[in-house]
């Protein structure tokens, strides 16, 4: 019994962690430059779908590597909630993968350590685009303050809502993976009152309906995530949103 629940000391390895950590910024920077290449017409759509479509399949695998043996690091005695919450956000990572392609055209040649803020004035658009960026990289501290200088200005953005929700949800489980019990309590209502704002404010809004399926999944309430699942559904969402939430659905039914 000691021997399936222990550690190996391989998964425990810091020099094999810090490798897969390359690999995953490798192919992150691989998806962007992909993108480049595809919007200046140097590469056919084909191509371009061919590589995209592996370049995020080896990036996710990397991520969940990453993620299991970040688990497996902090796995001093885990409690049954915060290894529920732990098991689906792995699959919730690959979200930011999916998605991260997106961003090459706002972020540009822009540096991992360069500053968002400067003389550059950036459009409502290139601003989000900036705090996905900064959430892609890890970098939760600057892109839950770069979502709040948006809501700052906007409140109602369902954009910024939504993602700063899914923002805060996430780091709610981390908090509560390292035992920061009322931290990651808090952290998760405030991230699930932000994505209730945002399905309120646009109920069209299929990213919100996601993060909320899964959300509600995550804590066992299968009710409430199918209702938001059946809402999801109808509003034709984006493929890698759509096998996102399947993903995360797959062993519940929805009758």
């Amino acid at each position: 019994m000691t021997e399936a629940t222990t550690p190996t000391r391989r998964q425990l390895d810091p020099d094999r962690l810090a490798s897969l950590e390359e690999e995953r910024d490798f192919l992150l920077r691989s998806l962007d430059d992909l993108e480049a290449e595809f919007q200046a017409g140097d590469i056919d759509e084909a191509d371009y779908t061919q590589l995209h479509s592996d370049y995020t399949a080896r990036a996710a695998d990397t991520i969940r590597s990453i993620e299991n043996r970040r688990t497996a690091i902090a796995a001093a005695a885990p409690s049954r909630s915060v290894g529920r919450i732990v098991s689906w956000v792995v699959g919730l990572t690959v979200f930011a993968v999916g998605a991260g392609w997106l961003l090459a055209q706002a972020v540009g040649e822009r540096g991992v350590n360069d500053q968002i803020t400067g003389s550059i004035e950036l459009s409502p658009r290139e601003q989000f685009l900036e705090c996905q960026f900064l959430d892609q990289q890890g970098r939760a501290d600057e892109a839950n303050q770069c979502y709040g200088d948006i809501l700052e200005i906007d409140p109602g953005n369902v954009e910024a809502l939504s993602y700063r929700g899914w923002l805060l949800v996430r780091i709610s489980t981390e908090a509560a993976r390292l035992g920061r019990t009322d931290e990651s309590e808090e952290l998760l209502l405030l991230g699930k009152g932000a994505l209730l704002d945002a399905t309120q404010i646009d109920p069209s809004f299929a990213d919100a309906r996601a993060f909320r399926t899964i959300v509600f999944n995550g804590e066992g309430d299968t009710e409430a995530a199918c209702a938001e699942l059946a809402i999801f559904n109808t509003l034709n969402p984006p493929e890698f949103m759509r096998g996102l939430v399947e993903q995360n659905m797959a062993e519940v039914n929805c009758t």
